[in-house]
């Protein structure tokens, strides 16, 4: 008895008692009261992987099915209290989560999982080295489910601010004479388009771009919201797009608007055009390229590159091109 209550100590000791420094629960998804987090990440845009699958260990991810989401990623690593079972906290969770409006994806607990120990190990692996300074160890004596005793759940959220996708890992060693705590896993992917036009094409890539392609997107170019005015943010481009075409004096091009299909077609089409334009008067007015050498056309939503279904594709298929004549 001693010997285990030794051990027990020492493995209650690994883990603090306080929040670590720097984290804090989501304002969408709380904690399990009286849980300690020991790990934390936060990432502007990354990307996600959401198992909606048991693990099979042929499938890329290692789960049968999966999905990669892109956003605002939190990742949060809970110890939940001595005392508690892994299925009271899932439920809490589910619960919370259900009562929020999130819509189950995928579910399992234990053999359910495929592997358990195997499905946990997927999931945690990755993050081992991201979610701060110690906790790598602690994540494997909590979230790996080395005796199968794993409840997990993804689950999604349409709301107007942008689509809210969870995934949820509650894991537990039973089995270990040591008596390791509940570890409590959350990943939470808010939808947001990418920031763009954060890095500039220069001429030489634009000139390649159009001989191997014919046309090359401009990122860099930025308007106001629902504008066509140039935002001072675009000159960086512009000054490229005249290096170009002072360089290659015999060439014409094509400046292109698009849009995402936010609003009417006929708005949008009226707004593309206008912003083709407004780059065509600004190369000739602001950097002397003639304007016979320039012909603007406004496509709204009619090529994207990218689904309109989100953000980040919404947010890519905002742009000017350029188009060799």
């Amino acid at each position: 008895m001693l010997i285990a209550s030794i051990g027990n100590a020492a493995i209650a000791s690994e883990f603090p008692s306080h929040d670590m420094r720097g984290s804090h629960d989501h304002p969408i998804v709380s904690r399990f009261a009286g849980s300690t987090i020991f790990g934390y990440q936060q990432i502007d845009y990354g990307s996600a992987t959401l198992p909606i699958g048991p693990y099979d260990g042929n499938a890329q991810h290692g789960f049968k099915r999966s999905e990669d989401v892109e956003g605002k990623i939190t990742r949060i690593a809970y110890v939940a209290p001595t005392g508690k079972s892994t299925l009271e906290v899932y439920r809490n969770f589910t619960q919370a989560l259900e009562g929020a409006g999130f819509a189950t994806r995928f579910a399992c607990a234990g053999d359910t999982c495929g592997n358990a120990a195997d499905f946990s190990d997927r999931i945690i692996d990755p993050l081992l080295d991201q979610m701060g300074a110690g906790a790598h160890n602690l994540m494997l004596n909590s979230l790996y489910a080395v005796d199968g005793d794993a409840r997990v759940l993804t689950a999604h959220l349409d709301r107007a601010a942008g689509a809210v996708d969870v995934s949820l890992l509650v894991a537990h060693q039973q089995g270990s004479s040591d008596k390791r705590p509940i570890g409590v896993l959350l990943q939470i992917v808010e939808a947001k388009p990418m920031a763009t036009g954060q890095v500039s094409v220069d001429a030489k890539a634009m000139s390649q771009g159009l001989a191997q392609n014919g046309h090359i997107a401009l990122y860099g170019i930025r308007y106001a919201s629902d504008s066509a005015v140039l935002d001072k943010e675009s000159a960086t481009t512009l000054a490229e797009m005249a290096k170009l075409l002072k360089a290659q004096p015999t060439l014409k091009v094509y400046i292109v608007g698009h849009t995402d299909d936010s609003g009417s077609l006929a708005h949008n089409l009226a707004l593309s055009q206008q912003r083709a334009e407004s780059v065509v008067k600004a190369l000739a007015k602001d950097y002397g390229i003639a304007a016979t050498r320039m012909a603007a056309k406004g496509l709204a939503s009619y090529a994207p590159v990218a689904s309109n279904r989100d953000d980040a594709g919404k947010a890519r298929n905002r742009r000017v091109e350029l188009v060799e004549q």
